[in-house]
């Protein structure tokens, strides 16, 4: 007596529903332990908190303070209760002069930093994707943009094209765009031989599908992780080039350009110099703080 197994028709296209629905439910399960871990970081919630202290003054400093650029009459007055930070050499209120001075900052390094991601990401999935010929021509060019200093081409690249925001937005994504590109593209190496994307292969999809609807989505962590640890770096840079000249132009309040043009009051006057540097090192200390957090988060 021989018993015969009769195996049940399944349809492709139900199969593949399911299979994606069941790697949908994994990415909000992740999702929701990801969020969980973050919020119960004290380092990333302290770093939090402090970012958007200074997101909410960059928008609503002038409602709360009498403005950056308002004559108090009191010329280098000291803190008190009529300044809290004091007066500059002009007789404007160093208080109000720091809280505006986020905006600029805050208007910059972001988009600088979500150009950049942008850019590194289209450079690093076509490149980890396609390997070969495309990657070593690229990856050689990406090397080459590495080597350049990033203060001293952002300067040569703002003294040909002048001193704006869309200037310095454009520079900094430019510039900051071949390390996140090299990240980028080790993260798709790692995903481009994974059975999703052979199967993809398989099913004839375009390569351009493959990158943007199969391997992007899996490795959204490194690309959160790399804007979190670059928009340090761009608040600095924004901030340095103010320093040097470079940046925003008087009467900007933007905390790089403050500290520059008040240096020589240092010794006399040292809150009009020192509550800006404290502002620009908080909000650096919150985004790393946020970033390792973050880092902290995906890894587990």
């Amino acid at each position: 007596m021989s018993l015969t197994g009769t195996t049940p028709n399944v349809d492709p296209r139900e199969l593949e529903l399911q299979i994606n629905a069941a790697a949908e439910a994994e990415q909000r399960r992740q999702r929701r332990f990801v969020a969980r871990t973050l919020f119960r970081s004290p380092t990333f919630l302290v770093g939090l908190i402090i970012v958007l202290f200074w997101v909410f003054m960059a928008a609503f400093s002038t409602h709360v303070t009498q403005g950056p650029t308002a004559l108090s009459g009191a010329i280098l007055a000291s803190p008190s209760g009529a300044h809290w930070f004091g007066t500059d050499d002009l007789g404007r209120d160093v208080f109000a002069r720091t809280m505006a001075g986020a905006r600029s900052v805050l208007i910059i390094a972001p988009l600088a930093t979500v150009l950049c991601l942008l850019w590194g990401s289209i450079v690093g999935l076509y490149a980890g994707y396609h390997r070969g010929l495309a990657d070593d021509i690229i990856m050689r060019v990406v090397d080459a943009f590495l080597a350049l200093p990033i203060i001293i081409t952002s300067i040569l690249v703002i003294e040909l094209f002048g001193r704006s925001y869309t200037v310095l937005i454009l520079v900094i994504g430019a510039l900051f765009t071949p390390v996140v590109s090299r990240t980028i593209r080790s993260a798709v190496i790692g995903e481009r031989e994974r059975e999703y994307v052979l199967a993809a292969r398989l099913r004839g999809e375009r390569s351009a599908f493959v990158m943007a609807r199969e391997i992007l989505p899996n490795i959204t962590q490194p690309i959160i992780v790399e804007g979190t640890v670059r928009l340090g770096y761009a608040v600095f840079t924004v901030a340095t080039l103010s320093f040097l000249g470079f940046g925003l132009q008087p009467p900007s309040s933007d905390w790089g350009l403050v500290i520059s043009s008040e240096y020589g009051v240092l010794q006399s006057s040292p809150w009009v110099v020192l509550f800006p540097a404290l502002a620009l090192a908080s909000l650096v200390i919150a985004i790393n703080l946020i970033a390792d957090g973050v880092r902290t988060a995906f890894s587990k």
